[in-house]
């Protein structure tokens, strides 16, 4: 492996589980001339559409000219009950609106029948236009109704949806579908024009949200068409004026969701044994698309496509001409290459050592690894900060390939091994894992396993894992012998247990495994673990010295996630008497961490206590005592400014030392 950062890049780069990326570039765009304007809005008056609705269009068209040439032959998409004719196009952001009705807020919507006063609230569904036109046409009391109730949508939209922060990056790369809507109002307003989606309400609502859009501003006050452009003229000005390298990142999100990707509805034939209404068939659209969507893949297949991204991510030298895996690598961990290939091109022909060497390339390395995954990830999904849990699942799929042939093959042998190794490989120590220190079997220059053994006692030796974090060789030792426990059968290694009594052991795995390699027996037990494991046999409980512990029949007793959890509990070794020294040090600072730990569960456990059975939380009902609260927060606050000081000298040794 290549482009790894050394030890000082690591330590600066290493900073966040976020990275930052360039985002897309659109193209730079102009407002169309208005005689473009006139003429789209007479073709599609031409199409049966009424004026007041083709006029709607023309002024959300980027490109008049295009739309029209798409008018003579439009898209057909059946639905239910007949065909939606659609032009694709691009519109102008700040004339597209969520649907006012949207139906993903129907669990929340309040009813006339529910109580005086609360009809006000409702919003009546559109029906089809008496022109017989592909629109929609509503009626609402005053334009305050029909502004409230886009400005309700997109909130909800928003909170239940969330995708501003991916649209800001990508923009909106799936277009929407554009139904025009002709709202009349009771109270004499004149009518106004409103292209609504029928499908994409979320991703309009993260497009206005960026541009700080408010939608009874667009719906009313934007329907005149010199102010529309007015709006559209100071941002293309803004582009052409300063160029895009000169822009602020602000400025370039606004300009990515400035156009959006569109499928405008221009006409509707029905089925001629059907005769059903235009505002049916959008119904039956939306449905379609929400209500009874094709089936989803499942996060299995999904995590498997990313992981294919992913490593081309890896693969790809970009601008920086240099790869961060080879072409073998490439295929070794994407499982498409046989293993005669992969011993002929220096490999490890052992699972948990691709697991490690797959492990180390897609999660360590720090923020500069996290970047190249995440620009994979991002090419499949335009998800703009995929987190690290992420990015595990994608490493264990990858892992688990070669456990897809023969009789392991089925979902019950799959599924269980998946959520351990998800789990296991969330230990933040991997992170730090560096490609500059040779892997043990991953090329002929490597150490051997009984080196990595050794100098993982030794790091145990020191207290790393008691004050918090495994060395390298502690976490590359972790990594492969979880590989084994999690494949086994049975297993060795489990998930935590969920619900269960308070007697129950609920670690995750990797804090089992950071307990168990924190301990001399613990990194001899996973030494055995891998041994046994590459040599196909059963995992075995060793005692202090690494033999193998016999069972009351005098065979040797095999590993279990019971006995795992029983030898490795967690807690502080006791530190022996007169012992000095970082050794000692560290011992006591895990009893430090395991009481900070209890301290949380009591506090969570206490917030659980109801006030009656079945009720709610006593104390966010009735409070504690305020006189025995504040003792305890004293009592913590000097804790506090005691272990800060701690870690104020460190810091202060830290950098007396890169003086000297």
């Amino acid at each position: 492996m290549t482009d790894m950062p050394s030890g000082s890049e690591q330590a600066r780069e290493d900073v966040s589980d976020e990275d930052v990326v360039p985002g897309w570039r659109p193209p730079l765009c102009a407002l169309p001339r208005t005689t473009a304007v006139d003429n789209l809005t007479g073709s599609l008056i031409r199409r049966g559409l009424t004026e007041i609705g083709a006029k709607a269009l023309s002024r959300a068209a980027v490109r008049p000219d295009d739309m029209r040439r798409k008018l003579a032959e439009p898209v057909e998409l059946r639905v239910q009950g007949g065909t939606l004719l659609i032009a694709e196009t691009r519109l102008w952001s700040a004339a597209v609106l969520p649907h006012p009705a949207n139906p993903r807020e129907y669990g929340h919507r309040q009813y006339a029948l529910g109580g005086a006063g609360t009809w006000g609230t409702t919003m009546r569904e559109p029906m089809s236009s008496p022109c017989g036109s592909a629109e929609l046409t509503m009626r609402v009391e005053s334009p305050a109704v029909i502004a409230g109730r886009l400005e309700s949508a997109k909130n909800r939209l928003l909170r239940d949806n969330p995708l501003a922060q991916d649209i800001a990056v990508e923009g909106v790369l799936q277009p929407l579908t554009v139904v025009p809507l002709t709202v009349t109002h009771a109270d004499g307003h004149a009518p106004c024009a409103l292209l609504i989606t029928a499908d994409g309400s979320s991703r309009i609502s993260a497009a206005h949200e960026l541009m700080g859009y408010e939608p009874a501003r667009v719906a009313y006050e934007w329907s005149d068409g010199r102010m529309l452009r007015g709006e559209i003229g100071r941002w293309t000005r803004l582009m052409r004026r300063q160029g895009w390298q000169d822009l602020t990142e602000n400025e370039r999100s606004r300009l990515r969701v400035l156009t959006v990707p569109a499928r405008v509805v221009v006409g509707f034939s029905p089925n001629a044994q059907s005769d059903q209404a235009f505002h049916t068939a959008v119904r039956n659209f939306i449905g379609l698309t929400h209500i009874r969507p094709p089936r989803p893949y499942g996060p299995a297949v999904e995590n498997e496509a990313k992981a294919d991204a992913v490593l081309d991510s890896l693969a790809d030298p970009g601008l920086s001409g240099v790869t961060h895996i080879t072409a073998a690598e490439k295929g070794w961990f994407a499982g498409t290459i046989p293993e005669q290939e992969v011993i002929a091109a220096g490999l490890s022909g052992q699972y948990d050592v691709r697991a490690a060497e797959i492990v180390r390339s897609l999660l360590g390395g720090g923020t500069r690894t996290a970047r190249r995954v995440n620009r994979g990830i991002r090419a499949l999904t335009a998800k703009q900060r995929p987190k690290r849990e992420e990015r595990v699942d994608v490493v264990v799929e990858l892992i688990l390939r070669p456990a897809r042939t023969g009789s392991n093959a089925d979902a019950a042998f799959l599924r269980p091994r998946r959520a351990v190794l998800q789990r296991a490989y969330r230990l933040p120590e991997i992170e730090s894992l560096s490609a500059d220190t040779p892997m043990e079997g991953a090329r002929p220059n490597g150490s051997a396993l009984e080196q990595l053994r050794d100098a993982a006692l030794a790091e145990a030796a020191d207290g790393l894992g008691d004050s918090g974090r495994l060395g390298p060789a502690q976490t590359e030792l972790a990594v492969k012998a979880a590989f084994h426990m999690a494949m086994a059968e049975p297993m060795a290694l489990q998930r935590e247990v969920f619900g269960g009594g308070g007697d129950e052991d609920d670690r995750g795995a990797a804090t089992v495994l950071r307990a168990m390699l924190s301990r001399r027996h613990g990194v001899l037990q996973a030494y055995e673990i891998v041994r046994a494991g590459r040599g196909g046999g059963r995992l075995l409980e060793v005692d202090d010295t690494g033999a193998p512990v016999l069972a009351d029949d005098g065979r040797p007793r095999s590993l279990t996630d019971a006995l795992v959890r029983h030898r490795y509990g967690g807690g502080p070794a006791p530190v022996p008497d007169h012992e000095v020294g970082f050794k000692a040090a560290s011992m006591s600072w895990a009893s430090v961490r395991e009481s900070a730990e209890t301290l949380r569960k009591s506090v969570s456990a206490m917030a659980e206590v109801p006030l009656e059975e079945d009720g709610p939380s006593l104390v966010a009902c009735d409070g504690w005592d305020p006189g025995q609260v504040r003792e305890v927060r004293e009592a913590l606050d000097r804790i506090s400014r005691s272990i800060a000081a701690w870690a104020d000298r460190y810091e202060d040794r830290a950098q007396e030392s890169v003086e000297t």
